[in-house]
């Protein structure tokens, strides 16, 4: 048998011009920035109608309005403000990162939606940025406070959160007194 031979056709190649590639490669980025600008202004959109996690931070704001008034107040007012400000941002901190665990365990079986676990991860970004933004600002008062700024601001934290505890003790002490009374009327009557 003899071996078949492939046959070859001429076939004419096509001469494309240099700028072909050229400006297919032009539409597709074009195309990317669009779809990229699209995107973004919907995604800001829909931040923008997003549920906030916590409710507004008046400690900022305090912050904010001390800071922005005309014959500033004296600098302890305002570091003091500051510490508060520092406090409340440690404590959301640490809310949303102890229920980090549990709300992603919560996700991943579906018993929360995309919309909750968003705003969950929005809400931990931007404490994140307000503590790096604490800092900062610490640094504008005194050069190498913020180091001792932060240990500060956790002290007062752990501070508020043991005051509320003891009141938590001693409101249900007063629940649970208003309830033996009662208990104790009740057993008076019965023998009665």
């Amino acid at each position: 048998m003899a071996e078949e031979e492939p046959i070859i056709e001429d076939i004419p190649l096509q001469k494309i011009s240099v700028f072909t590639p050229i400006i297919y490669v032009s539409i597709v980025i074009g195309a990317l920035i669009v779809f990229s600008i699209f995107y973004r202004r919907k995604r800001i959109a829909k931040l923008q109608v997003m549920e906030p996690f916590f409710p507004p931070d008046l400690p900022k704001e305090i912050y904010l309005q001390l800071k922005s008034q005309d014959p500033q107040p004296d600098e302890k007012v305002l570091k003091a403000a500051l510490i508060r400000r520092g406090a409340e941002a440690i404590r959301r901190l640490l809310k949303l990162r102890e229920n980090n665990q549990y709300i992603t365990l919560l996700y991943q079986k579906g018993s929360i939606g995309d919309e909750f676990f968003d705003r969950f991860k929005l809400a931990l970004k931007i404490q994140e940025l307000e503590i790096q933004e604490l800092v900062q600002e610490a640094e504008t008062y005194k050069q190498g406070w913020a180091p001792t700024f932060m240990p500060v601001c956790q002290e007062v934290t752990l501070n508020e959160a043991l005051r509320r505890r003891v009141n938590a003790i001693e409101d249900r002490k007063e629940q649970l007194a208003k309830e033996w009374e009662l208990y104790q009327e009740i057993e008076a009557n019965i023998t009665n």
